[in-house]
């Protein structure tokens, strides 16, 4: 485990669980939903990053420059491959600071990516706010498709409203793949500020996002993400809120956002929470 601390702000990394985060809080209050000790899943951290794709791809199947590709699940209990294969790995450590840090994976080309890849995420601390930065490089001699994102749970105070804009939300089938397009304000008037439904699941990407949502105090910005994934379970103490590059099941949708990077080429994504 790292550990960051600035002023009365500290964060814990966690780079053998997926490059995870495992806590963030401002004057001993928590902001992400803290990491118990007895963790075996990214999914039970802070957050965990989202490369070298964001979210489900439908049956693990997808067309890319003219080619044909299939790719298993990667996670027991999900139907679709999901949220990328960073999250699933350990991070190697490249650098750390009272508070900075610079983390760092690689892949080789396997049957659940065809491509090469290596990924760093560069955290830094400031006093009331973790800045994440997020980057993939494309080692491969061919193009790769590529999205990025982060996943991180934050703790939901009763009645804390969300406040984001968007353009519009993509309604999912019974499978949670993206089928139908919906008005912005169909789960809620998030730009206006509302709470979730606290009976429904909501488990939806919006689209045309301005790259800046609150949960109640609690600031999230992210200027190269064009899209949010909400994900707010009922009964749970907290609430997902994850800026992406791409949403689900981008691959063939002219409005999906999946980058298609070059040899050599990265892309980037920084979010950074602001209490």
């Amino acid at each position: 485990m790292i550990q960051l601390r600035s002023g009365s702000s500290e964060a814990t990394l966690l780079p053998h669980l997926g490059g995870s985060i495992g806590s963030f809080a401002v004057g001993g209050r928590d902001i992400l939903r803290p990491t118990s000790a007895a963790a075996e899943s990214p999914l039970d951290a802070a957050c965990f990053p989202l490369v070298p794709y964001a979210n489900r791809i439908a049956d693990g199947r997808f067309s890319f420059a003219g080619e044909d590709y299939a790719v298993p699940q990667n996670v027991a209990g999900f139907e679709h491959p999901i949220h990328g294969l960073g999250w699933i790995m350990p991070w190697m450590v490249r650098a750390e600071d009272t508070d900075r840090a610079v983390l760092a994976c690689i892949h080789a080309a396997d049957a659940h990516w065809p491509w090469d890849w290596m990924a760093t995420q560069t955290f830094v601390l400031e006093d009331g706010a973790l800045h994440v930065t997020l980057e993939v490089v494309n080692r491969s001699d061919r193009a790769m498709p590529c999205a990025l994102g982060q996943h991180p749970y934050f703790v939901r105070e009763p009645g804390a409203q969300v406040t984001f804009a968007a353009q519009g939300v993509w309604l999912s089938d019974a499978r949670m793949i993206p089928s139908v397009t919906a008005p912005a304000d169909t789960f809620g008037d998030f730009a206006g500020g509302a709470v979730p439904d606290p009976v429904m699941l909501t488990d939806n990407c919006w689209f045309g996002w301005q790259g800046e949502a609150r949960l109640g105090t609690v600031k999230v910005t992210a200027p190269q993400a064009g899209f949010v994934h909400l994900y707010a379970p009922p009964g749970e103490d907290f609430m997902c809120i994850e800026p992406t590059t791409a949403m689900p099941d981008a691959f063939g949708r002219a409005e999906g956002g999946m980058t298609a990077l070059e040899p050599d080429e990265t892309l980037a994504m920084t979010m950074v929470v602001r209490a």
